[in-house]
């Protein structure tokens, strides 16, 4: 049978094990896969996958060898809600799924695929990160085209994760984590490149002694036709004891997009999805694209954002309004975006756990006073209209059972500020700092 008939034939009240036994295969089928590329209950640890499938070489065939999964799939039941993120259903088999591709048993795994037969959502797996790239997609319509699409997706993947990072509320940090990021992964041997999308501040350009472009991101923003290449510049730091320099590329800020620039017309001229369209066109040359965005709501931050895949959101613990922006940033902001990327069939940024930065010794009474605080924020977003539960955001290790109140941080360090005044990423000059952004860079991304 076809796909088509397939899902003509399952019952409307169709139980998990239905849907696997009937759906599953054809499923898989549909995206490319043979019978003896796929393994059903496919063991992951002490667990097991629904189905896990890689396309077989001419000495491997992945039903016999059960060797390097390139997908899982997890099935659920068709009375199993997954077309609203928000609903327990959804958030429980998005867990399930992510846990399965982030174990140690999955290095291969590069995708994954949620479906009860009425939806599919497909995962993409970065290193550590797990993000979405499609929206829930129902399959109840034009199936073909969406199978058309998941195929694009799993057979032209795109290299580069591009990682905004963001804050509503100025002065957490987020120009010298964007650098020091880059430093670390160029450290890492990975491909950066790092985009400072703050062109009233152009404070990322600065901090490497490099000067900003004059009209030319306006340029290539407002033409479909223009290559980024033309606007990428190469920054290289000497290291004594390195054969090679390190260095990434740099996209600077443009000095002529300054703030008296009518907001209005630049809307007009520029669309939302400029930078993400530029960004695309070399994401293939990078492992990452890092976006130092502007700290407001305004057009450059909107663009940043809907460009991205994953943001990154630095704090304050000592800032009450840094704490109170970054729930606003992923209970508000980041959703409007995810809102106009499925206009376009796409998935939209996702938020990252919250990492406090720049974080000094704290006694025992401020650290309290930060947990009430964080505590009304969460409170604040679980009674609002879309009842977003924020605690996962700033307490990553907290579990039912289990209420782990630690946080992801970077501590205060002399250093970077030193740094700063010779023009060079802390991580790149000193050792005590590179060591603070290789643990944040394992946190989040390797």
């Amino acid at each position: 049978m076809s796909l088509e008939q397939t899902l003509q034939f399952l019952p409307s009240d169709a139980t998990e094990a239905i849907v696997e036994g009937n759906f599953s295969k054809p499923f898989l089928k549909a995206l490319g896969f043979e019978d003896l590329e796929m393994v059903p209950q496919f063991p992951v640890s002490n667990r097991a996958v629904d189905h896990a499938a890689r396309k077989n070489t001419s000495n491997d065939i992945f039903l016999e060898s059960f060797k390097n999964p390139h997908l899982y799939m997890e099935v659920k039941a068709r009375s199993e809600n997954l077309a609203d993120q928000c609903h327990p259903n959804y958030c429980r088999a998005a867990q399930q799924l992510k846990h399965y591709l982030l174990d140690p048993a999955s290095k291969s795994v590069k995708w994954g695929l949620l479906t009860n037969s009425l939806h599919a959502q497909l995962f993409r797996k970065h290193g550590k990160v797990v993000h979405p790239v499609t929206p829930c997609l129902p399959l109840d319509g034009d199936i073909k085209r969406v199978v058309k699409d998941l195929k694009q997706h799993l057979e032209s993947p795109r290299r580069a994760l591009i990682v905004a990072v963001y804050n509503n509320k100025g002065g957490v940090g987020k120009t010298t984590t964007t650098l020091n990021l880059a430093a670390t992964l160029a450290l890492l041997k990975k491909r950066v490149l790092v985009v400072d999308f703050d062109p009233n501040q152009s404070d990322l350009g600065d901090a490497l002694n490099l000067k900003p472009l004059r009209g030319k991101i306006l340029d290539i923003l407002k033409s479909k036709e223009a290559d980024a290449r033309d606007i990428i510049t190469s920054y290289k730091f000497e290291h004594p004891k390195l054969p090679e320099p390190l260095g990434f590329d740099v996209i600077l800020a443009d000095e002529d997009l300054i703030s008296d620039v009518d907001e209005a017309k630049l809307k007009q001229q520029v669309k939302l999805h400029a930078l993400r369209r530029v960004l695309e066109s070399v994401q293939g040359e990078y492992d990452y694209i890092l976006i130092d965005a502007p700290p407001n709501w305004r057009v450059f931050a909107q663009k940043a954002i809907y460009a991205a895949d994953v943001v990154l959101i630095p704090a304050r613990h000592d800032n009450l309004h840094s704490l109170q922006n970054a729930g606003m940033a992923i209970t508000r902001f980041i959703p409007e975006m995810q809102a106009e990327r499925r206009r376009f069939g796409e998935a939209g940024p996702m938020a990252l756990p919250i990492f406090m930065n720049n974080a000094f010794r704290i006694s025992d009474a401020q650290l309290q006073l930060m947990h009430q605080a964080v505590a009304k924020i969460i409170k604040d977003g679980r009674s609002s209209p879309t009842k977003f539960d924020l605690t996962p955001y700033f307490y990553p290790k907290f579990r039912k059972g289990h209420k782990d109140l630690r946080m992801i941080s970077i501590p205060y360090m002399a250093y970077i500020s030193r740094a700063d005044f010779m023009h060079i990423p802390a991580a790149f000059a000193f050792k005590p700092a590179r060591e603070q952004y290789l643990n944040l860079v394992k946190e989040y991304f390797l």
